[in-house]
C-alpha cells in the first residue's frame, strides 16, 4: 500500500457483514482510495468493492445514511482524517 494513502480506521457493526474477502475485492477498494482519497480528505467514507456508498465529515451521520439505504452490511467505513 502506498504511503500516500491514509491508514484506514474501520468501524465495526454487529450485523451480518459482506465485507471484501477476496484479494480482488480488496484491490478494488485500494484502487478507489488511490484515485480518490484526496477528494474526501477529512471525511469518513463508506466503500463496497471499489464503489463509494457515501461520505460525511461526521461518522455517525454517515453510518445513519448507510443504514437508511440498507447498505450497512456492505459498507467498509474508513476515516480519511
Amino acid at each position: 500500500m502506498s504511503d500516500r494513502i491514509p491508514k484506514p480506521t474501520i468501524l465495526t457493526n454487529r450485523n451480518t457483514v459482506c465485507k471484501p474477502t477476496t484479494a480482488a475485492e480488496v484491490r478494488k477498494d485500494i484502487e478507489w482510495l488511490k484515485q480518490h482519497h484526496q477528494e474526501y480528505q477529512g471525511q469518513w467514507i463508506a466503500l463496497h468493492r471499489g464503489v463509494l456508498l457515501g461520505a460525511n465529515h461526521d461518522a455517525l451521520e454517515l453510518y445513519k445514511a448507510i443504514e437508511s439505504a440498507g447498505q450497512l452490511n456492505l459498507a467498509l467505513f474508513i476515516s480519511l482524517a
